[in-house]
């Protein structure tokens, strides 16, 4: 006998379930859904959340209908509390980091580097500020607010202390602020040099706080470790250890002058920015990802045996190549083996591991963040590949080509690894930033992704950029005519980053413009049961609700349904009654076939979208 809960299926959409039965909410804070979309929840169907979640479809389905077929039916909800939207201040402070610390001073000393035609144009204080704010404000901070909100509604638990997580933001501020500003004035002024060190001590305070929250947070759910945990757990390692490296680092250049701090950066500072950049950030990213692109897009999943022997070479190729460029400096030129055989391992696993994920095959879920997510490996992929080539160019190509340039009277090419590290830090790195909050951050505040601005400009430009930095600056190893076209590629970049970081804002503060976004309170309406198809009725979503109806619609001419492309883009977006309009079809026979030919389930409630 049917019962009255079995309305409740996998299609529903989470606002639509809400609205008509509260009680359910409880069920879905226990998998991760508190703080998530505000009080109605994020526009996804239930299928997409037990999946985007980790829960098993069934046990969600089957918890939901006891909640709601409860005679005493318990719709309380729990109290908001700060930590449900932890994320917003990291990604805000992030935002104002890279469009002034960040990303618009790399652009500003790249047009002076531009303007001079030499990279030597700006002082090694002021291009080091400007790698820090990168890695601690916009990676870091990013990197943080993700890691506080995702990774315990991952695990189904709460944030362990959230009271030291919005700590830690402070801690990392402060200590940002004071080492960026100050650094560059430090010889100048010495007691700035003073403060910058102090700042570098309260951002290893922060990022060990950050560590230890997220790892006893991931302990606290009893449950074991994923593949993309371990990945997790690496970074964190990777990114205390640069944050004690960056300090001692620092207070070494400030004190050290001439020769001595010379010698100082051509021995630490190409172990650390690797350290940061494949330690810290890739690995981050690649355990991300592993959980993303299964779970949020449909993809295969990731072969845990893989995964993890794929991890145990990416932590021995980052001590290889740190420790290799410290020996080549210190032990002689033979250790560059050893680099370059850590650079094979890395570039190996990595491919080998991404290769598995399928990214680029077709996806279950597409929306306007896939194209950044994508695009990143790809950046990520010709970083690497430009490093294996690293050889062939220094000592094949340049000293072919341009035998008196200086990059080959020194035997090295500071613009080519330049290069390198701008594919992976902007390429692959910063899209990874932009495209994973252009999908969480409306989803966390309720808004329906598919119906927002696809954000193509912010793309194409900061691809564009990226693309304009990394062969201009190969370039001009060959002449100095690059420089201008070099220096041009900062501007097209922090235009996207600053699109792109004024769109999340408006999301996050509330004020999106009413024609990006669809309110599901009036966008979504519900059905009785056995009610009939309706020609309000989008022609997408009911062929979602009853395929078996594709061959009606076929039979009344309606032959671009034909196309699958077709019936996820065009048909979502036209009703039953406007398709017969421009058909030139009788929509009364059309439903009167329709619903002739569907076959509903006992009991079942439809959950239509409507166009109001």
């Amino acid at each position: 006998m049917a019962t009255t809960t079995e309305w409740i299926d996998e299609r529903i959409l989470i606002p639509d379930l809400l609205r008509s039965a509260p009680q359910a909410r409880p069920v879905l804070d226990r998998y991760g859904l508190r703080g998530c979309g505000g009080p109605l929840g994020p526009v996804e169907s239930l299928a997409f959340f037990a999946k985007a979640h980790d829960v098993p479809l069934g046990r969600l389905l089957d918890e939901l209908q006891v909640a709601v077929g409860s005679p005493t039916p318990r719709s309380e909800n729990p109290q908001p509390h700060a930590s449900d939207t932890i994320y917003r201040p990291f990604f805000k402070s992030g935002i104002v980091v890279v469009l002034t610390l960040g990303a618009v001073w790399g652009a500003y000393l790249l047009v002076r580097i531009a303007l001079a035609g030499s990279f030597t144009a700006v002082g090694l204080h002021e291009v080091n500020a400007h790698g820090h704010a990168q890695i601690f404000g916009w990676v870091g901070l990013f990197v943080m607010g993700f890691a506080y909100q995702a990774f315990p509604r991952f695990k189904h638990v709460s944030l362990v202390r959230p009271g030291c997580a919005f700590a830690s933001l402070g801690l990392l501020l402060v200590g940002l602020v004071a080492r960026s500003v100050c650094e560059p004035l430090a010889d100048a002024v010495p007691v700035l040099g003073d403060l910058a060190i102090a700042g570098g001590v309260l951002e290893v305070v922060a990022i060990a706080a950050f560590a230890w929250i997220i790892v006893a947070t991931l302990r606290s759910s009893q449950k074991p470790f994923e593949a993309y945990d371990w990945y997790v757990v690496c970074a964190l390692f990777w990114f205390v250890g640069q944050a004690v490296y960056e300090a001692v680092y620092l207070a070494a250049t400030l004190t050290a002058v001439g020769d001595a701090r010379l010698a100082l950066v051509a021995t630490w500072q190409g172990a650390l920015r690797d350290i940061q950049i494949h330690g810290f950030a890739l690995l981050m990213i690649l355990g991300v990802s592993q959980r993303l692109f299964h779970h949020f897009y449909g993809l295969p999943a990731p072969s845990r045996r893989l995964s993890l022997r794929a991890l145990v070479a990416l932590n021995a190729a980052v001590l290889g190549e740190a420790a290799g460029l410290i020996l080549m400096r210190l032990a002689g030129h033979a250790w560059a083996a050893l680099w370059y055989a850590s650079v094979l391992l890395l570039t190996a696993a990595v491919m080998g591991l991404v290769s598995n994920w399928h990214i680029f095959s077709p996806s279950e879920e597409r929306d306007r963040s896939l194209k950044y997510l994508r695009a990143a490996y790809v950046w990520l992929f010709i970083s690497l590949g430009m490093l294996v080539l690293l050889p062939a160019y220094q000592f094949g190509l340049l000293g072919s080509a341009a035998p008196d340039s200086a990059a080959a009277q020194l035997g090295f090419s500071h613009a080519y690894y330049g290069a390198i590290r701008h594919a992976i830090t902007v390429g692959f790195i910063s899209l990874m930033i932009v495209g994973v909050a252009a999908k969480v951050v409306p989803t966390l505040n309720g808004l329906n992704v598919r119906a927002l601005a696809p954000l193509w400009l912010p793309f194409i430009l900061i691809n564009a950029g990226c693309a304009m930095r990394v062969v201009g600056q190969t370039l001009t190893d060959f002449t100095a005519s690059s420089f201008p076209f070099t220096g041009v590629s900062g501007l097209f970049e922090v235009t996207g980053l600053a699109l792109w970081g004024m769109h999340l804002w408006r999301i996050m503060a509330g004020r999106v413009k009413e024609r990006e976004s669809v309110d599901p309170p009036s966008g979504y309406t519900w059905m009785l049961p056995g009610s009939p198809v309706e020609a309000k009725h989008r022609v997408g979503d009911v062929l979602d609700y009853y395929p078996e109806l594709l061959d009606v619609f076929l039979n009344f001419g309606f032959h671009p349904l034909a196309s699958p492309l077709l019936r996820k883009t065009i048909a979502r977006h036209v009703t039953i009654a406007r398709a017969c309009r421009q058909l030139n079809v009788n929509a009364d026979e059309l439903l009167a076939a329709l619903n002739a030919a569907r076959v509903p389930q006992r009991g079942e409630r439809l959950n239509l979208p409507v166009l109001s």
